[in-house]
């Protein structure tokens, strides 16, 4: 995933610094690896290191300086960064993974098909519960939650996932489709998602989500969304845009199994890239 998959460089880009500095500018030379060139039309004093905003008016995105140039300021997307001290539903990283958008209905039959949605994956979710949990629930299901990730708690939260995975490829067709199809690039966090898609749609529109989130084991979640925001791509192929969706009406495992999904992502982003400038820099 490049910048110009998360923000329309047809026009001009404004930086901002967390020091109060900002620039208006132009995005050039994008990288497979997620590197590029910004040349500031104004001064701006930045530290190798510093993390900036980049807006295009509409989305936004952090990346981290590399160093400066006669050019301009060299930096890099930062998938999983974190300004200031975020809330567990606040944080949000950008990553690669199975998703599917189905259209369900406009925005003016919504007050009647949301309801019949969300009892239609509630009515899964009790099948594959009642197929799982039994009568007893979840061996251990009234430990503490795991926030407090005691060892115990995180065993016995992968073996209760690791049977949801088994029924989901037993039972569910969605996750067989969605497992032979592409991945997407998407901006990810517990309250919506946002991600490239070649299918055009309106604001107010209803859709279900599927996910197929890269843990140990893989999470299969189905919710429902609505679009707030799309907008066209910068891109060489046509036909493509960025949708924003925002989740409805969440179960809470759902959104307490993304929020771990986002946590441990974010600890992987930082570890990689910190190898990387450790290699780089020997």
């Amino acid at each position: 995933m490049n910048i110009d998959s998360l923000l329309n460089l047809s026009q001009r880009v404004v930086l901002y610094t967390l020091d109060g500095q900002k620039s208006a500018g132009k995005v050039m030379e994008l990288s497979d690896e997620e590197s590029f060139l910004f040349l500031p039309e104004a001064s701006l004093s930045v530290v190798p290191g510093a993390v900036v905003k980049i807006s295009d008016g509409q989305d936004a995105i952090f990346a981290k300086v590399t160093h400066e140039t006669d050019r301009g300021l060299e930096m890099y997307l930062e998938r999983g960064a974190s300004v200031g001290n975020e809330r567990r539903s606040d944080v949000r990283i950008y990553d690669k993974i199975y998703c599917s958008a189905t259209f369900i209905c406009h925005a003016d039959e919504k007050p009647a098909e949301l309801p019949r949605s969300l009892d239609r994956i509630r009515a899964n979710k009790l099948i594959i519960d009642s197929f799982l949990k039994g009568k007893y629930g979840y061996p251990g299901a009234d430990e503490v939650p795991y926030t407090r990730e005691s060892p115990y708690n995180q065993i016995l939260w992968e073996m209760n996932r690791k049977l949801d995975l088994l029924v989901h490829m037993l039972l569910a067709e969605e996750f067989k489709n969605l497992m032979s199809s592409r991945p997407l690039d998407v901006n990810i966090s517990a309250s919506g998602i946002r991600f490239i898609t070649n299918t055009s749609f309106e604001v107010g529109d209803l859709l279900e989500i599927n996910l197929i989130l890269p843990m140990v084991p893989l999470l299969f979640i189905r919710l429902m969304g609505e679009v707030i925001r799309q907008k066209n791509v910068t891109s060489y192929e046509t036909n493509r845009y960025a949708v924003a969706v925002t989740f409805l009406r969440m179960d809470p495992d759902a959104k307490d199994d993304i929020i771990r999904y986002l946590f441990r992502r974010q600890r992987e982003l930082l570890r990689k890239r910190q190898n990387h400038t450790l290699i780089k820099n020997h």
